[in-house]
């Protein structure tokens, strides 16, 4: 039973590091600290880079959906190298077997699902956030480079036909996960060797199985719960629609 506490116990560390890094609110640090508003109280009362956007300027409304990514992308990243070449792996797999945990996959995609609680319901700002889009897009980005693709294709190709972003972020998130158990699907008929071949490090860093799929999933429906309100406008033909593109 040793081996079970040690995973809980890594997992919660792993989750709670994200949670930590999603807390960190960087729209309003930026709203308040350089322009002495807070963004959750104003346009739609998001902290998200959008609605920054909107209030203070298209080049803050994108430093924040950077600064949000790079929120999933650090302390994902930081926990796999950790994993990798700390010894620890190692250690809990000699101890306790190759049945452990997938030599640690789980714990790699334990890390943006905390990111993306935090950014939705922070620690620091009493638990009113963002919608998580940006971290959704840093986790696509970090672990593999065909998410990069169906993103871009799926957020701007809706974009650009209904001028919807809330639209677009949730078709996007939808493309995603059909895409991820696709790919989970793909690996029960290809050879073993390619089984990796549309992640980062090609199975040395990220692993494409059922915990990044079930994780992906479970950040899209945070994504999607999150933009309730919007559903309901879009319903009713009330939401607003972007104008810099044409």
């Amino acid at each position: 039973m040793d081996y079970i506490l040690y995973n809980v116990l890594i997992g919660f560390v792993c989750f709670f590091i994200g949670y930590i890094f999603g807390s960190i609110p960087n729209g309003v640090l930026i709203g308040k600290i350089f322009f002495k508003r807070d963004p959750r109280l104003e346009g739609s009362k998001n902290s998200g880079g959008t609605n920054v956007g909107r209030l203070f300027g298209k080049k803050i409304g994108f430093l924040v959906i950077v600064l949000d990514m790079l929120k999933s992308i650090i302390p994902t990243i930081g926990i796999v190298l950790i994993l990798k070449y700390s010894g620890l792996e190692n250690t809990l797999i000699n101890n306790f077997g190759e049945g452990y945990f997938d030599k640690g996959v789980l714990f790699s995609y334990l890390t943006p699902l905390g990111v993306s609680i935090g950014h939705c319901w922070p620690l620091f700002i009493k638990f009113k956030g963002g919608k998580t889009v940006a971290v959704f897009a840093g986790f696509c980005a970090i672990t593999s480079w065909a998410l990069i693709v169906i993103c871009i294709i799926a957020f701007f190709v809706t974009l650009k036909i209904k001028k919807y972003v809330s639209l677009a972020s949730i078709v996007t998130a939808c493309s995603v996960v059909v895409f991820s158990w696709a790919l989970f699907g793909f690996n029960f008929i290809i050879p073993e060797q390619y089984r990796n071949i549309t992640m980062w490090g090609n199975g040395d860093l990220f692993i494409n199985g059922y915990e990044f799929a079930s994780a992906l999933t479970l950040v899209a429906i945070i994504l999607v719960y999150r933009h309730k309100a919007n559903i309901d406008r879009l319903v009713n033909h009330e939401e607003n629609k972007i104008k810099w593109m044409k």
